[in-house]
């Protein structure tokens, strides 16, 4: 085994890695919007309406859409779509959507916990598949080589 394949071996596990930190992040701050919703909104300074039920069905989406990062955890060859997809648009798209609501449209700072971590999350994952990327093509460039 080349230090290439060692090399690649290791970025597909550092991403895993990032993968299954960033679920546990999701469940986190997911489980409790749905046992405790009151709670976990005075936690982050987050107003409440009369309603617990939009941060249930948002704890409940951010769960069912964690679910989609797993198959990437178990074969990222195979299931290479899904890391991309995880990256852009859907943490991305929620990192950008939370800035914006708080930093443009004057939503509560609490809501920068969840866009923070969706952001450190995305850009660790995007690192760890250039790196992915990058060293499948010099695979390739060195197997044409031969």
């Amino acid at each position: 085994m080349t230090s290439c394949h060692v090399s690649l071996a290791r970025w597909k596990v550092r991403h895993t890695v990032v993968v299954l930190i960033g679920i546990a992040l999701n469940l986190a701050y997911c489980v409790p919007l749905l046992v405790a919703p009151a709670w976990t909104l005075s936690l982050f300074g987050i107003p409440q309406e009369n309603t617990t039920f939009w941060p249930r069905l948002v704890g409940g989406l951010l769960i069912l859409i964690s679910t989609f990062y797993v198959p990437m955890t178990i074969d990222l060859d195979r299931y290479r779509i899904f890391a991309w997809l995880s990256i852009l648009p859907s943490r991305t798209f929620g990192a950008t959507f939370l800035f914006i609501a708080v930093l443009g449209f004057g939503f509560s700072g609490g809501f920068l916990v969840p866009a923070v971590i969706d952001a450190g999350v995305a850009i660790a994952s995007l690192y760890c598949m250039t790196h992915v990327v990058r060293l499948e093509q010099a695979l390739g460039d060195l197997q044409v080589a031969r």
